[in-house]
């Protein structure tokens, strides 16, 4: 008897937020997949039915719950709102726990708790990163026989080159994200200054407090000229800045995964990032990272990132590693988590 399976990708309705982007590229890559033995439910706004081919059945939010006879359900991240009402087997997968490094204990502990009761009610859990599967453990109750995997994004990139809108005269590295504390920019600014040569280019919201911050210690360090927050930009321009940038970097705190330094990767760039939270995990031996924020150890370590790539040899195993991270090894793996769990051929 085939197997009923529900994939929940309602952040399709948030399509530009990470979470909208892997339930996009997660069921595209899960829709080209037919398993004897399975059908596939995918739980959708709306306008999504249809959209992944008629393999697959779709529902909403007004008739999932009136579905009897699942097997599985599958929620793509650990905040999902809605949950089965029957018995069915649970697998949860897990991004990150990174809001408590970001928000107040008051607040952690408010996500803590709402996050708790759903795994406490999941068969099997599944994390993005070895990282992030450490830290929820050592955060929250996870029983002996709840089953844990670790299964890494895949990285979807668009073909497209488009030169920004914005000048850049000199050579210059790149850095991308949301501009929040838990990013870390401000600490380029003073290695900025032991690169009189040398732009940066930091993109990604430039309003609210941080980014006020950041501005106004680029103007008290003279870097105006040379230190560039241009805002959101297009994937097209994020490509080439990729590819055109002499070195990419990253000095985030809190990362699950780290998609911007596999993306950089792909098109060959150094990469150069802090050596904490998910980051060496992700980038291996292909990165490059500081062990502090000293500007000096920071020059010195970009230098080494750059001197290193120019061996044609490091750079392509490096591009061939961050090409391993694919959408449609992501869903094998989910396909034979899926059958484990069921424990179907």
């Amino acid at each position: 008897m085939r197997k009923n399976i529900v994939i929940d990708l309602l952040k399709l309705k948030d399509l530009y937020c990470g979470l909208g982007q892997v339930s996009l590229n997660f069921g595209n890559a899960l829709s080209k997949i037919q398993h004897e033995n399975i059908n596939w439910h995918f739980l959708v706004p709306e306008d999504y039915i249809g959209y992944f081919g008629d393999i697959v059945n779709y529902v909403t939010k007004k008739n999932v719950l009136l579905l009897r006879d699942i097997d599985l359900w599958h929620s793509i991240h650990q905040e999902p709102k809605i949950l089965p009402k029957y018995d069915c087997k649970r697998l949860l997968t897990i991004h990150d726990l990174n809001f408590i490094g970001e928000k107040s204990e008051h607040k952690s502990h408010k996500r803590l708790k709402k996050l708790q009761k759903i795994i406490d009610n999941t068969d099997n859990l599944c994390f993005i990163s070895e990282y992030s599967r450490v830290v929820a453990n050592e955060h929250l109750q996870i029983k002996k026989e709840t089953g844990q995997s670790v299964i890494y994004n895949g990285v979807e990139l668009s073909p497209d080159l488009a030169k920004p809108w914005f000048k850049i005269e000199n050579d210059f590295f790149f850095s991308i994200g949301v501009i929040k504390p838990k990013k870390n920019f401000k600490v380029l600014l003073p290695m900025m200054q032991l690169f009189p040569d040398i732009d940066l280019v930091i993109a990604g919201n430039n309003k609210g407090a941080y980014a006020n911050m950041l501005k106004k210690e680029i103007k008290k360090l003279n870097l105006e000229s040379r230190v560039h927050l241009p805002g959101i930009i297009t994937d097209a321009e994020k490509n080439w800045l990729y590819s055109n940038c002499k070195a990419f970097v990253f000095p985030s705190l809190y990362e699950g995964f780290g998609l911007p330094i596999i993306e950089a990767m792909r098109f060959g760039s150094p990469i150069i990032c802090y050596k904490g939270s998910s980051l060496p995990e992700i980038g291996g031996t292909h990165a490059f990272y500081w062990d502090s924020f000293s500007p000096e150890d920071m020059k010195n370590t970009l230098v080494d990132g750059i001197e290193a790539y120019k061996n044609s040899e490091i750079a392509e195993k490096a591009v061939q590693y961050a090409s391993s991270f694919t959408w449609e090894k992501n869903a094998e793996l989910y396909l034979k988590k899926y059958v484990e769990i069921l424990k179907i051929n």
